[in-house]
């Protein structure tokens, strides 16, 4: 009897401080409105921080391509889908991690450019001048005013993209003649592509 009372009583304080711990965390919760806290970090990569005005790009592709997806699974209400939960998580942090992992590389792949000297050429310069208006002007105003950066803010990131882009393709193709060796020795792009002109 006695082990029984001693038993409830624990299991009772357990249920309290249980209880006590789920009404703390939902007052900390904290709700970002994203075109309000541009200037707060969003990711580091190698002592490099970048805010959510950096990654709006990254944020703004992600948002139109799940949005499409939302409108093929329920045209009736889109909302629905960035609420699936699927492969142990919810297609809204799916997004969201998907964006931070795409900045995350492409700023590695940037720095690397930069790194290198590398620039776009005229033709990819070109290029990214069609992709910028061509992103620009496919989102709605909902969207612009919701992403709270500029046209020319945008056109900068995506500079930034193409030319980590340029960088991965030059990388890849590459190392794919390289050993693995070389490259685990951390020597730059020219000392494994010294034999071709792409750099």
């Amino acid at each position: 009897m006695e082990k029984r009372i001693r038993f409830t009583i624990i299991l009772v304080l357990i249920l309290i401080v249980v209880i006590a711990f789920s009404f703390q965390s939902k007052e900390k919760k904290e709700y970002l409105v994203y075109n309000e806290a541009l200037d707060k970090t969003a990711v580091t990569v190698d002592d490099v921080s970048l805010t959510l005005k950096d990654i709006a790009f990254y944020v703004a592709y992600e948002e139109k391509t799940v949005q499409e997806q939302a409108i093929l699974y329920n045209p009736d209400n889109p909302r629905q889908y960035w609420n699936v939960y699927t492969d142990g998580q919810f297609v809204k942090l799916t997004a969201k991690q998907a964006a931070l992992d795409m900045a995350v590389h492409d700023e590695i792949f940037y720095q690397m450019a930069v790194a290198e000297g590398m620039k776009l050429d005229v033709t990819e310069q070109e290029y990214l001048e069609n992709d910028e208006s061509d992103f620009w002007s496919d989102l709605e105003d909902w969207q612009r005013e919701q992403l709270g950066i500029s046209e020319e803010e945008l056109d900068s990131e995506m500079e930034k993209i193409a030319l980590a882009d340029k960088y991965q393709s030059i990388y890849a193709r590459c190392t794919k003649k390289s050993t693995r060796r070389i490259i685990l020795m951390g020597k730059p792009m020219r000392h494994f592509c010294r034999n071709t002109n792409t750099v």
